[in-house]
């Protein structure tokens, strides 16, 4: 499968992975590598620093669901 940008390759392809150990937390990925992964209430600094390691970049924040979270969906 063909993705639009690295963020979005890292994050499908870490899926599972990241389910399984930190699922109900948020991730922050910059150009195809995690940089971060905390809680909600920590998401504003953890995209803060980010930008401030990389400010040419656009970082991805996105929620890692739980896996009881995705059994509902299925």
């Amino acid at each position: 499968m063909e993705y639009k940008n690295k963020n979005d390759a890292y994050f499908s392809k870490h899926f599972e992975e990241l389910v399984d150990k930190h699922g109900g937390k948020w991730i922050v990925i910059v150009d195809g590598r995690k940089v971060a992964i905390g809680y909600k209430h920590e998401l504003s600094k953890m995209l803060k620093e980010a930008r401030k390691k990389h400010p040419n970049e656009i970082p991805l924040a996105a929620p890692i669901p739980r896996k009881e979270e995705l059994q509902c969906i299925l």
